[in-house]
């Protein structure tokens, strides 16, 4: 069920000490813009400096979770390295660096495969991008064809149920699995340096909606970025307010670290 969020605005996450609060980061449409070709998405190099900061200053307890899988997460990130979930939670490197991955429905993801490359043949402008365990269908180019996009889709889930469909922001996705990023961030949270902390989730896409009531039934705080229905306790209007938020939760923390090595909140000894 949608809820009405608080804005943005109104949460202080520098009010929470350091070593009892954890980040959970989707990618595209939250720190990073879309583009028409997912692999040409960059992340501004003022969020991989604040994501630094804040992973240092929460020792580590920052993961990135995303429908991206881990080796373009990793590419986009260099020279970070985070947690990573990929692919919806169908693969999750820990902080351990163990890569893990959900079973999956080999046999059909490749009939699905199959079945979109040859869709994509005759229609100009949509993109096919393959994952481990999943394939994507990108029509941001041709916005008219996600009614033929989504059917197609649709027909090759109804015949294998193995697979799941998911529908994001210009992108219809089929998953060889059922794994979710609401699994992933449970497990990260079992696990160190996210056990035992305040998880503050943040995404942007309806995909993320099934972690936003996972995170707060674990005593959190989601964060939905930019508009429609959700579930999320806060709302970003946009990316550029979400970036910016985060950019000053990560100043805070360096103030926070600075005060605590002078000595006390007023810098006495």
């Amino acid at each position: 069920m949608a809820t009405t969020p608080l804005p943005l605005s109104d949460l202080d996450i520098s009010a929470l000490p350091l070593e009892k609060v954890a980040f959970f980061l989707d990618f595209d449409g939250t720190l990073a813009d879309f583009a028409d070709d997912p692999a040409a998405v960059v992340l501004p190099a003022a969020e991989k400096k604040s994501l630094e900061t804040i992973s240092r200053a929460t020792g580590s307890a920052v993961a990135i979770v995303s429908g991206r899988s881990i080796s373009d997460l990793e590419r986009f990130l260099a020279p970070l390295h985070f947690p990573l979930a990929g692919v919806h939670g169908l693969e999750r490197r820990n902080a351990r660096g163990e890569t893990l991955r959900m079973p999956l429905d080999e046999a059909g993801l490749q009939k699905a495969k199959s079945r979109l490359r040859a869709f994509t043949l005759g229609h100009a402008g949509i993109l096919a991008e393959e994952k481990p365990g999943s394939i994507a269908l990108h029509y941001r180019k041709r916005p008219e064809l996600e009614a033929p996009c989504m059917a197609t889709a649709r027909a090759i889930v109804a015949e294998n149920p193995g697979l799941k469909l998911l529908h994001g922001k210009m992108v219809i996705e089929i998953k060889a699995g059922h794994a979710t990023k609401a699994d992933a961030i449970r497990a990260f949270m079992q696990e160190y340096p996210f056990k035992g902390r305040h998880p503050v989730f943040a995404g942007d896409d309806a995909t993320d909606e099934d972690a936003f009531p996972a995170v707060d039934a674990l005593g959190g705080t989601s964060i939905k970025v930019g508009h429609g229905p959700t579930r999320a306790a806060y709302r970003a209007a946009n990316i550029d307010e979400f970036r910016s938020w985060l950019d000053r939760a990560a100043s805070s923390f360096v103030d926070n670290d600075t005060r605590t090595e002078a000595g006390g909140p007023d810098g006495e000894s």
